[in-house]
């Protein structure tokens, strides 16, 4: 007997700094204002912050991602590798704290100084579903 498991899939959008993503779509919205966007489903959550700051530069990333993680006690697991996804510019690295998996990454609006820190936390097995709602990013109007 074979068994097919679909994972439906649907945008999540930001209205506020006009972004959108793609998640799973049993996600639930926790926290959607100017200061933050969190939302979950229990095996991977997400939560985004914007940050207003126009000499950040693409060079720079590497080094605003690593500070991010170690703000908040993450250990790099990964190296990290620069993305370049729809209308943002990012870098993104792979970190752990205390047994909890995590994607961080730091992504450039190319159109504005509008800029974002995310971290998608995931439990084991679900690296690749982090990965791909990191990478699905854009911006809207």
């Amino acid at each position: 007997m074979l068994t097919m498991t679909l994972n439906a899939q649907t945008d999540m959008v930001w209205d506020t700094y006009g972004v959108g993503f793609t998640v799973p779509d049993n996600f639930v919205i926790e926290a959607n204002n100017a200061e933050e966007f969190t939302a979950d489903n229990g095996k991977l959550f997400v939560s985004i912050l914007p940050f207003e700051d126009e000499t950040v530069t693409t060079e720079d990333l590497a080094e605003v991602v690593d500070g991010f993680a170690k703000d908040l006690s993450y250990d790099r697991i990964h190296e990290g590798d620069a993305i370049d996804i729809d209308d943002f510019t990012g870098y993104y690295i792979k970190g752990r704290k205390d047994g909890t998996n995590a994607v961080l990454l730091a992504l450039l609006d190319k159109e504005s100084s509008t800029n974002l820190l995310v971290v998608i936390v995931y439990i084991d097995g679900y690296e690749d579903a982090a990965v791909d709602m990191a990478s699905s990013f854009y911006a809207y109007d």
